[in-house]
């Protein structure tokens, strides 16, 4: 299937087109940043990106593979110039990806990605991570979302401190007993269940559940060793998340990680008092939550970081 639009043409993307389409993200996010002020003209350099490709492959494989729709943007001269792609799981349809190379946006190229990639008819629930860019943001708010909440990267330098708590929390290993649990917890949260990315995640990243009496009440997913993002985190009571974070930051210090962050939602006000008192800087780089009703539970909810989906 290969539709057109302004001298533009759409079509399925398949493997071999994301290396390419990877560097229109990374180029688009630049322009972003630059155009509200934190802007590092290296990042849109090649070199920049390939070492940028490098760390975050696993996740663009990992997004492939989960894709409910998956397009690029092709221009006259065959290179692709846009790339969006949704991830479908239980009903959920998420937008991860939605980049326009710079000096071709606001040409109607968005808008045509979208609708192949984000239809509106389609998934029981929708949702989108956005920036704050006010041109994608009209976009997307004519697609069946809105504003949820708004998160932002709280930035650790991790120390150990002692856990005060009266939860179990143990320590999962890949393949191991636990998965049920975090589906369990994750459904209680959001109204869906993710098990292709928990497997991944369990592969990816330490991570642990949190049991009150026998019962699961939480889980966390840590940073990798020399890794900057960590999550999701979930309780299913917002005072257990305190215990959460800090059984992730201490197995951040115990690794040597010099700083990694949570990306938090500003609803979740408990997690956001506790990494405040442990001296957590907030990026200025913000992001919001949109969806198509409040079925996120954003207040015991960590976002998995980086932010491609919930």
């Amino acid at each position: 299937m290969t539709t057109e639009s302004a001298g533009v043409r759409f079509r399925p993307a398949t493997d071999a087109d994301v290396p390419a389409a990877y560097m229109v993200f990374r180029r688009s996010l630049a322009d972003y940043l630059a155009r509200i002020g934190m802007g590092d003209p290296s990042m849109a350099e090649d070199s920049a990106i390939a070492t940028a490709w490098a760390s975050q492959r696993p996740w663009m494989e990992h997004l492939v593979t989960t894709a409910g729709e998956h397009w690029v943007a092709i221009d006259d001269h065959g290179a692709i110039v846009g790339w969006a792609l949704s991830v479908e799981t239980d009903g959920l349809l998420e937008l991860a990806m939605f980049f326009v190379e710079p000096g071709v946006q606001a040409r109607g190229i968005g808008r045509g990605l979208l609708e192949l990639a984000f239809p509106i008819a389609r998934g029981r629930h929708r949702a989108i991570i956005a920036t704050l860019d006010p041109r994608a943001l009209g976009l997307y708010l004519r697609f069946g979302v809105s504003h949820q909440t708004i998160a932002a990267d709280f930035v650790v330098r991790p120390r150990a401190s002692e856990l005060e708590t009266d939860l179990d929390i143990v320590r999962l290993q890949p393949g191991g007993v636990g998965p049920e649990a975090v589906a369990a917890i994750e459904f209680a949260l959001t109204g869906h269940r993710r098990p292709m990315d928990h497997a991944f995640l369990a592969d990816l990243r330490p991570s642990w559940v949190a049991r009150r009496a026998g019962e699961a009440v939480g889980f966390a997913y840590g940073a990798t060793p020399g890794g900057y993002s960590a999550g999701p985190i979930a309780a299913l009571e917002a005072r257990d998340l305190p215990a959460l974070l800090a059984v992730v930051e201490n197995d951040a210090a115990a690794q040597m990680t010099e700083e990694f962050a949570f990306t938090v939602p500003l609803s979740a006000t408990v997690a956001v008092d506790h990494l405040l008192s442990r001296g957590a800087k907030i990026d200025p780089f913000y992001i919001l939550i949109l969806a198509d009703g409040p079925w996120l539970k954003a207040d015991r909810w960590i976002l998995t970081g980086p932010g491609f989906v919930i």
